[in-house]
């Protein structure tokens, strides 16, 4: 199994130095504004970077706005590839890399043969980077609406394609059916009330998902069930692609889910980094889902922002600070880290009454 084993930021958005070690499927918690969307936006760069053979342009609005240096840097290393380094380019940089892609392009139209005549992206090596990564934020409101036609088979970041590709697995070959049963296997696994999922006809080849639930007689679409249901729809939809991206980047994972899901949310999605097939790293505020990695600390990621720089911690590494060698934490996970202890949690004034008394 191959996945990004540590990641490092220099001068990056709201990071000026930060690194941490990730896991195949890591948890990323802090305050709002500390700089958790802005780590995940990391990798979509350094995909982007990938994609691009090494060459990256105008990173000055990426640049850590108290910076003045060009010395932006993203670090990832890989735990059988190695580490790979991006960098903003200065204005120099930047013309001479414009002027070599023009150059490329004009070589590859000249090439009879219909090879690439050019060396391969740098990092090809790298999990199979070959193009952008998304940053995905689900929209209940467009999960399972009418797709299809002209619609490009693929799940946008608002989840978005959903319903084309659900379509085409339950329509298509064996493969595809399989991975549909397996969809709505798992989905029943978290909703027991869901019997089946189908398909209805709107309008020009565009059809939506509807849901067939135990007690009632007809199906209704699936616009009509609850958030959650719709939110867990489009992860096991992602997770189950034939080609997932090799990076999966999940924006608060846990929103409109009852607590109670978290332990099967999170065996489906660590049995699928587990295995090789993708690397995960999804954002929370949530302690309950927290809980679930009571067993290894280590891919609990927390982001804080002291002076106007986020920073990176691993949550083993927190705890060792106040735990002896092989003492056991005497509360859940989750409740350590709301209580503060940990750090990653807002700073809220106490109320006048908890203040102490002036001499």
């Amino acid at each position: 199994m191959s996945y990004i084993k540590e990641i490092a930021l220099k001068n990056y958005r709201s990071f000026v130095d930060a690194r941490c070690r990730l896991s195949p499927f890591t948890l990323i918690v802090g305050a709002n504004n500390a700089g958790k969307s802005n780590l995940l936006k990391a990798f979509a760069d350094l995909s982007m970077f990938v994609s691009r053979h090494g060459d990256v342009d105008d990173w000055s609005q990426k640049r850590h706005h108290a910076s003045k240096s060009y010395d932006v840097e993203i670090h990832a290393d890989w735990d059988d590839a190695g580490p790979l380094t991006t960098r903003m380019l200065t204005d120099e940089e930047m013309e001479e890399a414009r002027k070599r892609r023009e150059e490329m392009r004009k070589q590859w139209e000249a090439a009879l043969d219909g090879q690439h005549p050019f060396k391969p992206a740098p990092a090809a090596k790298y999990r199979g980077f070959t193009g952008t990564l998304s940053v995905y934020a689900f929209d209940p409101t467009v999960i399972g609406n009418p797709e299809g036609g002209d619609a490009i088979p693929f799940i946008r970041p608002n989840g978005a394609g959903v319903s084309w590709i659900l379509d085409k697995w339950n329509s298509g070959a064996k493969a595809g059916r399989e991975r549909f049963a397996q969809v709505v296997a798992d989905l029943r696994r978290c909703v027991p009330e869901i019997e089946a999922l189908s398909f209805y006809d709107v309008v020009a080849g565009k059809r939506g998902v509807q849901v067939e639930q135990f007690g009632l007689p007809n199906p209704v679409p699936l616009s009509e069930v609850s958030d959650g249901t719709r939110l867990v729809l489009a992860i096991l939809t992602l997770i189950n692609l034939e080609s997932p991206p090799p990076v999966i980047l999940l924006e608060d994972i846990n929103r409109g889910l009852h607590p109670r899901l978290y332990e099967r949310i999170v065996e489906f999605l660590r049995t699928i980094a587990n295995e090789g097939k993708t690397q995960i790293l999804a954002t929370t505020h949530d302690p309950y889902l927290i809980d679930e990695f009571r067993d290894n600390p280590e891919a609990v990621v927390i982001v804080e922002k002291k002076d106007a720089a986020s920073t990176l911690s691993n949550l083993d590494d927190r705890l060792k600070t106040f735990l002896e060698p092989g003492e056991e934490l005497e509360m859940p996970l989750g409740q350590v880290w709301f209580s503060g202890l940990v750090g990653g949690v807002p700073q809220m004034k106490l109320p006048e009454i908890l203040k102490p008394a002036k001499p």
